[in-house]
């Protein structure tokens, strides 16, 4: 499987600590998906400046070949303040150069569209749709804006995921991203999460959610929505009914909370237990 989006470096503030990390999407997705069995293959652009971090992707087992480093820019950086509840705030520091054609090597046949800050037209979705057999778009760099000073604010309605769902199979959004009560995709799958109440998705008339939470110890809630798109694609093209998919991601993108940065290791028995405990905690209703 494939994501595209650009790798950042990332600046993160917690209460009481500060640390600099590789991130974004292709970052998240391809070392959390790659514990639970998935290779996927980051396609991204990034300035000479991430280089000495190709060295930790490598020994993860990431294929970076699609990676292409770019001497005209830097890499895509953001301060990411985090609040003691864990709420975020996001500036945008610099930004690398588009994603263009000329970068992409569709050579699967699923895909996960994922940009943080611009960085994918509409007109490249359109044409990697006839390429795949499965796409997935996390709407959360199409909706973001920027302010003179690079704070990051969601401005999304209706509209847009209409859109997204004329392309993909699978869309993400997160609550605070649209303004309106999500459309009905039919037989696509449209997922919002929403952060410690977990998630919702709308698929095949239904909307399923969870009636409780399972909670762990939240240590890094950075990259989670990441995770939780780029599983639920996977789960998909294994061939999982959406109900199914839906649990193992969001359980996934759960545990992935409880480590540090992008190269934390998961505990597999806490994954077992809270994929147990959200497949008893699972409900619907009709849309």
């Amino acid at each position: 499987m494939l994501v595209i989006g650009h790798m950042t470096i990332d600046e993160l503030e917690f209460p009481g600590v500060s640390r600099i990390s590789p991130g974004g999407p292709p970052t998240f997705c391809s070392t959390y998906l790659r514990q639970v069995g998935f290779m996927v293959k980051p396609i991204s652009v990034v300035g000479a400046d991430f280089k000495p971090a190709f060295r930790l992707y490598e020994e993860f087992g990431v294929d970076l070949r699609r990676v292409k480093v770019d001497d005209s820019c830097k890499t895509t950086r953001f301060r990411i303040r985090y609040s003691g509840d864990m709420g975020r705030t996001l500036w945008l520091i610099n930004r690398c150069r588009d994603i263009r054609s000329e970068d992409l090597v569709i050579d699967e046949d699923a895909v996960v569209i994922n940009p943080v800050a611009g960085e994918v037209s509409w007109g490249l979705v359109e044409s990697i749709r006839g390429e795949v057999k499965l796409m997935a778009i996390d709407l959360q760099g199409f909706t973001r804006r920027f302010m003179e000073d690079g704070l990051v604010l969601n401005s999304g309605d209706r509209g847009i995921v209409e859109l997204a769902l004329r392309y993909a199979d699978v869309v993400k959004v997160s609550a605070e991203e649209v303004n309106q009560s999500p459309v009905n995709p039919g037989d696509k799958v449209l997922v919002v999460s929403m952060g410690g109440k977990l998630a919702k998705m709308y698929t095949g008339g239904r909307v399923y959610w969870f009636d409780g939470t399972v909670r762990v110890d939240t240590v890094d809630p950075t990259g989670a929505g990441d995770v939780l798109v780029c599983s639920l694609a996977g789960y998909l093209k294994m061939g999982l009914n959406p109900v199914d998919a839906f649990i193992r991601a969001v359980a996934l993108s759960t545990v992935r909370v409880t480590v540090n940065g992008p190269f934390g290791r998961v505990d597999p028995w806490l994954l077992d237990y809270v994929t147990s405990e959200l497949g008893r905690l699972i409900r619907y209703s009709v849309i």
